[in-house]
C-alpha cells in the first residue's frame, strides 16, 4: 500500500512532457461494433487509474469494411486503436509492476523511480525501456481495466453482462467486438535478429538468447534455450545408435548399456538444463521470489466477486478456493477420465482391426491385392488419434477456463498437466501394450520407429511447409492490405501517425496469431518419451530426434520472425511444469527399459531353471531400484543452482539488509534530531522563568 500511494503521489506531483506519440499496441474491432461500446472502451483506456482506467494514449483510426460478403452494409467502417504511453506513465506502471532493470552496479534491480539515475540507460528516458518491455507493460495495464460494479453491461449491447473485477478487453475479444489485439513489431531490430538466428548458415551457431529474450520476452526466449540444449544433449546417444547401427554386435548387452547410458545420460540433461535455466534468469532478473504467489495478480480472465488482495490491499476478484476444488474434481476429474477410456477402446480396436487385416492378408493368394487392407487399421488409427487430440484439446481448454484459476502460472500448469496425460495414454499407450502384453519386441521396434518418423515427419511438415505457404501467401495479401492502409482516416485532431506506422500495422493484422509455446513442449515432450522409454528397443530414436531438431529451431526462429504477429513479451525463470513432466518420463523410463531387458529371452536363460516367477520379479525389482537410486544420487549430487548464482543471491539478500538497517538508523537519527528540535525551545523557556 505504501508504495502505491508513493507512486500516486509521484503521478500527480510529475509533469507531463508534451512527447510525440509513438504506437506500440494495435485494437482492431469487427465492423459490427457498435460506437457506443467502441467510445466506452476508448474512454475506459483514456481515464484516469484513480477513476479506473488505464491512463494511456489512444489515437483512433477508421477505414471502410472491405468484406464483399455482407452487401447490406457497404458503409460499414473498420476502427482501429492505436496505443501508446507517455515516459511518466511507463515509469510508473514499471515500478508498480516491479520490473527489473540494468542497475549501475551490474545486477538486475527493480526499477524505483526516486532512484532512476542508477540505472544504466536513464539519462535517456525515451529509450530507457525497449520496445518489447513498453509493450508488455501497457499489455499489464490494459488488462488491468477491470468492470466496476456500477459497469452492468457494454455498451450498446445489454446482452453482454459485466461482472465486477472481469477484465473488458477480455470480454470484448471473447465476444467478438475486438477482433485482433497485438504489438507491433520493430522492423529494423526483427530484421538483424532474423539473420543472426534463422538462417541457416548460422545452423551450428550459438542461438543469440539474450537479443531473443530482449524481443521477445524471457518465456520465449527460455523456451529455444531448452531446445537448444536438450539437441546438443542428443549428439552422443545418437553418436551411439549410429555404432550400434554399422557394427554387428548383436547382444542383450548392448541393449542394456545402451539403456543405462540413455537413462543416465537423460538425467544429466535435466540437471544440466536446471543449472543453466537459473544462470539465464538471474541473469534476466526472473528468479522467483518465494512469496510471489501471493503478491502477483489475477490473470486477466479470472472472475469472482470484487474484493482486495490480502496482501498488496488493492481490489481483485475473489474467488473462493473450495468451489474451485468442487469444480476440478468433480467435474473436470470425471471428463477427463471418460476421456482417457475412450483413447483405451479405440487403442483395442485399432489392434483388434490390426489383428484381422494381418490375417486376411496372410491368407490370400495374391498379397499386393490386400495391401490397402493391411494399412488401413493404422491410417483408421492416425486420423481417429488426431481428432481425439483435436476434440481433447477443445475439452481441456475449456474445462481449464470453467476451473478458474487465480495466477496465470496455475492456469497454465494445469492445463499442461491435462494435455500431458491425455497425450501420453493416447500415444505411448499402443507401445506399452506391444511391449509388455504383446511382448513381441520386433513390433514394438517397427511400431516405435514408426511412430517417432511419421509424428516428425508431419511435425516438419507443419513446421516449415506451412509457414513457407503463409509466408507466401502474405505476398498476396499485402497489395489489398496496402490499399486498405491508404482509406484509414485519423479521427482525433492531434499530431498525426506517421504513414509507415499506420501501413505496418495493417499488415501485420493479416499475420498469423503466435498462439504460446504449449504446442512446441508438448511436442519435445513426446519426443523425448520417444526417445528414452523404450531405447534399448530402438537406438536409432536420439539420431532421429536429432536430425528433427537442428531444423526445428531454425523454422521456429524464421516463424516467429516473419510469420507470426509479434507476441507480448511474458516473464519466466524456467519450464515450468514442463521440468516435472520430463523428469517424470525419465522415472517411467527406468521402470519399462528394465523391464524390456528382464523379459527378453537371452536374459532369461542366464538365470538358474529352478528359479520361481517370484524372485525373477525381485532381482529385477531390485536392479530397477538400484538404476533410480544412481540416477537420484547424480540428480542429488549435481545442486540445481550453480555456486556463482547462490552468492550473488546471497550478496544481494546481504545488502538488501544492509540498506534497510541504514535506512532505519537514518529515520531513527531523524526522530531524535526532530525530538532535540522540540524540546530546545522548552529548555530556553525554562532558563528565561528562571
Amino acid at each position: 500500500m505504501e508504495k502505491a500511494r508513493h507512486v500516486e503521489d509521484v503521478h500527480r506531483n510529475s509533469k507531463v512532457d508534451q512527447e510525440p506519440f509513438f504506437p506500440l499496441v494495435i485494437i482492431q474491432f469487427a465492423s459490427s461494433t457498435k460506437q457506443a461500446a467502441i467510445t466506452w472502451l476508448i474512454a475506459k483506456l483514456q481515464a484516469s487509474r484513480n477513476e479506473g482506467g488505464a491512463e494511456l494514449t489512444v489515437q483512433t483510426m477508421v477505414m471502410p469494411h472491405s468484406d464483399e460478403t455482407n452487401k447490406e452494409d457497404d458503409n460499414s467502417m473498420e476502427t482501429m486503436l492505436y496505443i501508446g504511453a507517455s515516459t511518466n506513465r511507463l515509469l510508473l506502471a514499471a515500478e508498480m509492476m516491479e520490473m527489473k532493470k540494468l542497475h549501475a552496479d551490474g545486477r538486475m534491480r527493480e526499477v524505483v523511480i526516486h532512484d532512476l539515475q542508477s540505472f544504466q540507460g536513464s539519462d535517456d528516458l525515451s529509450t530507457f525501456f525497449t520496445k518489447g518491455e513498453k509493450q508488455k507493460i501497457l499489455l499489464h495495464e490494459i488488462e488491468g481495466v477491470r468492470a466496476e460494479p456500477l459497469d452492468t453491461n457494454i455498451p450498446g449491447y445489454e446482452q453482454i453482462r459485466l461482472y465486477p473485477g472481469k477484465s473488458i478487453l477480455k470480454k470484448y475479444l471473447s465476444r467478438g467486438l475486438v477482433l485482433q489485439f497485438y504489438p507491433l513489431h520493430d522492423e529494423e531490430e526483427i530484421k538483424r535478429l532474423g539473420d543472426e538466428w534463422y538462417q541457416y548458415k548460422k545452423v551450428f551457431s550459438e542461438q543469440p538468447l539474450d537479443k531473443i529474450r530482449n524481443y521477445f520476452g524471457e518465456k520465449i526466449a527460455i523456451y529455444f534455450a531448452f531446445l537448444g540444449i536438450y539437441t546438443v544433449a542428443l549428439f552422443p546417444p545418437a553418436l551411439i545408435g549410429i555404432i550400434y547401427l554399422v557394427t554387428f554386435w548383436k547382444s542383450v548387452y548392448r541393449e542394456a548399456i545402451f539403456a543405462v547410458f540413455n537413462l543416465i545420460w537423460s538425467t544429466l540433461l535435466l540437471e544440466a538444463w536446471k543449472r543453466y535455466s537459473s544462470e539465464l534468469s538471474y541473469k534476466w532478473g526472473t528468479l522467483n521470489s518465494s512469496s510471489a504467489s501471493k503478491i502477483d495478480e489475477p490473470r486477466a480472465d479470472y472472475s469472482g466477486d470484487l474484493g482486495r488482495n490480502p496482501v498488496t490491499g488493492n481490489p481483485e476478484p475473489v474467488y473462493p478456493k473450495w468451489k474451485r476444488s468442487c469444480r476440478f474434481y468433480l467435474v473436470s476429474v470425471p471428463i477427463i477420465s471418460i476421456c482417457l477410456i475412450v483413447a483405451f477402446i479405440v487403442m483395442l480396436l485399432y489392434f483388434w482391426m490390426q489383428a484381422w487385416a494381418d490375417s486376411v492378408y496372410h491368407s490370400s493368394g495374391e498379397r499386393w491385392l490386400y495391401l490397402t487392407i493391411l494399412y488401413t487399421p493404422t491410417i483408421v488409427y492416425s486420423v481417429a488419434i488426431f481428432i481425439m487430440n483435436t476434440v481433447y484439446r477443445m475439452i481441456a481448454k475449456e474445462l481449464n477456463d470453467f476451473e478458474n484459476h487465480r495466477l496465470e502460472s496455475s492456469h497454465e500448469n494445469h492445463f499442461i498437466l491435462k494435455l500431458v496425460l491425455f497425450d501420453f495414454v493416447n500415444c505411448f499407450m499402443s507401445l506399452f501394450y506391444v511391449a509388455f502384453y504383446l511382448q513381441d519386441r520386433t513390433l514394438l521396434r517397427s511400431h516405435l520407429a514408426c511412430l517417432l518418423i511419421t509424428s516428425q515427419l508431419i511435425g516438419q511438415v507443419q513446421e516449415a511447409m506451412v509457414p513457407y505457404f503463409f509466408f507466401k501467401r502474405r505476398e498476396t495479401q499485402l497489395a489489398h492490405a496496402m490499399k486498405k492502409s491508404e482509406n484509414l482516416k485519423q479521427l482525433d485532431d492531434r499530431a498525426e501517425i506517421d504513414k509507415a506506422i499506420q501501413k505496418q500495422a495493417v499488415l501485420e493484422g493479416t499475420m498469423s496469431v503466435y498462439e504460446g509455446t504449449m504446442d512446441d513442449y508438448l511436442e519435445l515432450f513426446l519426443q523425448f518419451g520417444y526417445v528414452f522409454l523404450f531405447s534399448s528397443a530402438f537406438p536409432l530414436a536420439a539420431l532421429w530426434a536429432l536430425l528433427n531438431n537442428v531444423t526445428e529451431i531454425r523454422t521456429d526462429a524464421f516463424k516467429m520472425c516473419r510469420v507470426y504477429q509479434r507476441p507480448f513479451c511474458e516473464s519466466a525463470s524456467n519450464i515450468g511444469a514442463w521440468q516435472v513432466a520430463f523428469e517424470v518420463i525419465g522415472l517411467i523410463s527406468v521402470i519399462t527399459n528394465t523391464a524390456l531387458i528382464g523379459m527378453d529371452p537371452t536374459v532369461q536363460k542366464l538365470l538358474p531353471s529352478d528359479m520361481s516367477a517370484v524372485n525373477i520379479v525381485l532381482i529385477f525389482v531390485i536392479v530397477e531400484h538400484a538404476v533410480l537410486a544412481i540416477k537420484g544420487a547424480v540428480a542429488y549430487f549435481i545442486p540445481d543452482m550453480p555456486k556463482w548464482v547462490q552468492i550473488e543471491l546471497a550478496r544481494e539478500d546481504y545488502q538488501s539488509k544492509q540498506a534497510l538497517q541504514k535506512e532505519r538508523l537514518s529515520a531513527a537519527n531523524r526522530k531524535r534530531q526532530e525530538l532535540h528540535e522540540i524540546s530546545r525551545p522548552r529548555m530556553s523557556s525554562r532558563s528565561t522563568e528562571i
